[in-house]
């Protein structure tokens, strides 16, 4: 038996509208489950949206309001639409009348990852080229070697910890670390 997973999303806690206009809109779909949660669409883990998604199966059905509601990025989007594609989970957008389990919706997320392959592509292009013309040296400047030398000292000192190091000589904590493992030092 085949199931219907709903899900819906605001950014914000005070966007209750929101949630409810979205809830109606599945609903009339009548969804066996419907999870909601208030949280930006850029966030990566999104506790509701992972338990949506556990609960899909192979034939399943996971039904947004539209789009933007399951990811703001288009990279994240797509991602998520293949591993959907690839477990035989069908993709159902209320707004955008999108559904996977039709040839034109196929068609539409096939012209959707071509287009979010050619962006990445264009991007990668774009930035090679820019470094390649570029006369600018690239990445962090180097430590002085009067810092570098007093990074060490304090750091064989033992008496301060990283951070404390970190904050005295205006470095991060990571660049302490850097500079104490290439000179073999160890504060075991």
């Amino acid at each position: 038996m085949t199931r219907t997973i709903g899900y819906i999303r605001t950014s914000k806690n005070t966007q209750d509208l929101g949630l409810e206009v979205q809830r109606k809109a599945l609903e009339r779909f009548e969804p066996d489950e419907l999870f909601s949660e208030q949280i930006s669409g850029r966030k990566e883990n999104r506790t509701e949206l992972e338990k949506a998604l556990n609960c899909l199966k192979k034939g399943d059905t996971l039904l947004i309001y539209n789009l933007s509601r399951l990811s703001r990025s288009s990279k994240q989007l797509v991602n998520l639409m293949s591993e959907l594609n690839q477990k035989g989970i069908h993709l159902k957008s209320v707004q955008e009348a999108i559904d996977t389990s039709s040839a034109t919706g196929r068609l539409f997320y096939t012209v959707l990852a071509a287009i979010a392959e050619f962006e990445a592509e264009s991007i990668s292009i774009r930035t090679k080229e820019a470094l390649a013309n570029s006369d600018k040296p690239l990445g962090r400047p180097p430590i002085k070697e009067s810092k570098r030398k007093k990074i060490i000292v304090l750091y064989k000192g033992n008496h301060l910890s990283l951070k404390e190091i970190a904050e005295k000589c205006g470095v991060s904590e990571k660049t302490v670390y850097n500079i104490a493992k290439k000179e073999g030092l160890s504060r075991k």
